[in-house]
């Protein structure tokens, strides 16, 4: 059955909780429009409370009067995760934050740098640029490599002590595991055309759509917005004419993380070899998802390797299998869904329900209708 239609999705969860805790931080009602909530922001909205906060929902508008910073200092900071270098740089800055010293880092690739950016919205006066020699410059970067010099670009952060943030009027744009989803679906199921609407497509998170059009997906921005420090847009997707293996390597890979599951079975349709290598500060997380979808790859008879820091895919046009398992890994589930619809399997994948979590009901195709 092909798709055809306009997808709204559900509000990027990591970015509105930076953004909905900046404004708990800050002086005065904040409001936040446009949210479309999975079940752990309601959960988050008691985090808020807890903090001092008042949280007021209607519809899919939040009002959030924040403390002025009169809260608290050592709060509970789980909800900012810790798999990655990017998490314990937020968990940093926020420390920093409550305690009224500055931060200071340096990056060599700018990852999920949502916090950052609310701090900016919400009027911190920090310091964001990039350092290094011109990346356009062939002739720089050769000179550069005989003399044995390193001449990498590199992101640098200063964040001197904030002690008040203004409220703002805020909008955080659509997940973009669930675009990719999405996206993944219409590339590899025939005749589809889709639009997925308000998409975020910050450089620093939405990296997967790059990598699908790497391989060949037929992904366009068909509407682009830009308001702040924000920029999201909707996009349009039409079934892949052809998809050709690539090697995706860590700079392209540091900006999809998450979505590495979804990358992977797209892979299984593009011809010759797809090789993804693994951003080093991603190897310990990363070698379980990939060893689980190494083992359902194999169900479904496609040719594929693990190996020290990535995983090689060689594609094929066809697939038969059976009995996939996604070990309750919600991204896997997704990912596995769309590989079980292209097997022509008539059974559920194992675990599935795992992914009403991050995207309810959206695995069930009946369910995408249009809103245009």
């Amino acid at each position: 059955m092909p798709l055809a239609a306009s997808m709204e999705l559900c509000t990027e969860k990591e970015a509105f909780f930076n953004c909905a805790f900046v404004a708990a931080l800050a002086n005065g009602n904040s409001i936040i429009h446009g949210v479309k909530a999975t079940s752990e922001f309601a959960i988050f909205a008691d985090y808020l409370r807890e903090l001092g906060a008042t949280v007021s929902i209607n519809g899919e508008q939040w009002e959030i009067t924040g403390v002025n910073f009169k809260c608290k200092k050592d709060l509970n900071l789980d909800w900012v995760g810790g798999d990655f270098p990017h998490h314990q740089r937020n968990k940093k800055i926020i420390e920093c934050l409550l305690s009224g010293t500055s931060f200071s880092c340096e990056e060599k690739i700018l990852v999920k740098n949502s916090l950052i950016r609310e701090l900016l919205t919400f009027g911190a006066e920090l310091e964001l640029k990039q350092d290094g020699p011109d990346e356009s410059d062939e002739l720089a970067k050769r000179m550069a490599r005989m003399q044995g010099v390193k001449s990498e670009r590199k992101w640098i952060c200063n964040i001197p002590p904030v002690h008040s943030l203004l409220a703002r009027d805020r909008f955080i744009a659509g997940d973009v595991t669930q675009a990719a989803f999405l996206a993944l679906a219409a590339s590899l199921i025939p005749d589809s055309d889709i639009t997925i609407k308000a998409v975020n497509l910050d450089a620093s998170r939405a990296g997967i759509f790059g990598a699908f059009k790497r391989l060949g997906a037929d992904i366009e921005v068909v509407s682009r917005h830009e308001r702040e420090n924000d920029v999201w847009g909707d996009l349009r997707v039409k079934t892949a004419k052809e998809l050709i293996g690539k090697r995706l390597g860590p700079e392209i890979l540091s900006a999809c993380i998450d979505e590495i599951p979804l990358l992977a079975v797209l892979a299984c349709f593009a011809e010759d070899e797809t090789i993804l290598k693994l951003p080093s500060w991603s190897i310990a997380f990363c070698k379980p998802i990939l060893s689980i979808l190494y083992d359902n790859m194999k169900l479904a008879g496609i040719e594929c390797g693990l190996y020290e820091d990535g995983l090689i895919v060689r594609g094929k046009s066809e697939i038969e299998g059976e009995g996939y398992d996604c070990k309750n890994n919600p991204i896997i589930g997704l990912a596995l869904h769309i590989l079980n619809i292209k097997s022509k399997s008539k059974n559920i994948v194992a675990g599935i329900e795992c992914t009403e979590n991050i995207y309810p009901g959206g695995t069930k195709f009946e369910n995408w209708h249009s809103i245009s």
